[in-house]
């Protein structure tokens, strides 16, 4: 877990056991430092593109047009759920309706600019936020 999420975490952590929820204490272990979380399932997938050197403005001009078909039958087979383009214009980022990382960098490297080299993804698994559980738990009586 890298450090932003960590301390994301353990800062949701902190605040639910200071509302003191039933069960929230169950995450904090006796040294103060947060217990790992529970497992989740991986219910989407987000993949953030990042233009290649290889990416130059006359080697895109003919691919793009592919590139948009090819991802808008991503999008209409269900399997981008949302897709963005990055402000800075070096990249795009999707969130995928996949629970297989292997799955989604098999179909984002069959991409036009996949193929070409043009476009590298750092695929991220997403699943539900577990310290929610602690809601649910019934007060104490």
């Amino acid at each position: 877990m890298g450090f932003i999420k960590t301390a994301a975490f353990v800062g949701l952590v902190s605040l639910l056991v200071a509302m003191n929820l039933p069960g929230s204490r169950a995450l904090a272990q006796h040294d103060g430092e947060a217990a790992a979380p529970p497992s989740v399932p991986t219910t989407k997938i987000l993949a953030i593109g990042r233009l290649t050197a290889k990416a130059t403005p006359t080697a895109l001009g003919p691919i793009l047009p592919l590139e948009v078909r090819a991802t808008t039958r991503l999008y209409l087979a269900g399997k981008i759920d949302q897709w963005y383009a990055k402000p800075d214009k070096t990249g795009v980022v999707f969130i995928m309706n996949l629970s297989d990382q292997k799955e989604a960098h098999d179909l984002l490297e069959k991409l036009p600019l996949g193929q070409a080299g043009m476009m590298e993804f750092e695929l991220i698994p997403l699943g539900p936020l577990s310290p929610l559980r602690l809601l649910l738990s019934e007060p104490s009586k």
